[in-house]
């Protein structure tokens, strides 16, 4: 009885895990789609910029040199998010593919818990002396 309740804990754990991973990979694609985000308003203000020059308007210098540099941190950060998430999801792999190895490598002494055990003497059918 035992060993099904600490199959049981030992499987509602790597749920835990698994549903714990899930959550921070979903984080880090929030996290990305907001980078993304500010990435692409950046770069319109950058085409903005470009588009005046082409029309004969002046524009700032300084402001295109911080639209570049902004423009070129958010891909960094942008690298390093996508790096995360692959990370995340080789961890949530290993931990499921490490569970199925478990799961998959029982002790052969044991019984599984859904197989019944049968005393075959006491199943052999019993004379009554005819």
């Amino acid at each position: 009885m035992s060993s099904i309740f600490s199959k049981l804990n030992s499987e509602l754990e790597s749920f835990g895990r698994r549903a714990s991973a899930a959550l921070d990979e979903g984080r880090l694609q929030i996290d990305l789609l907001r980078v993304k985000r500010r990435r692409d308003n950046t770069a319109r203000d950058l085409g903005m910029i470009a588009y005046h020059r082409e029309k004969g308007v002046e524009q700032d210098q300084r402001r295109v040199d911080a639209l570049v540099l902004k423009l070129s941190d958010l891909e960094a950060e942008i690298a390093s998010i996508e790096a995360q998430i692959a990370t995340q999801k080789a961890v949530v792999v290993s931990v499921t593919d490490a569970e199925d190895d478990e799961s998959e490598s029982e002790p052969e002494g044991e019984p599984d818990a859904e197989e019944p055990i049968i005393d075959e003497a006491a199943a052999a059918p019993q004379g009554d002396g005819a």
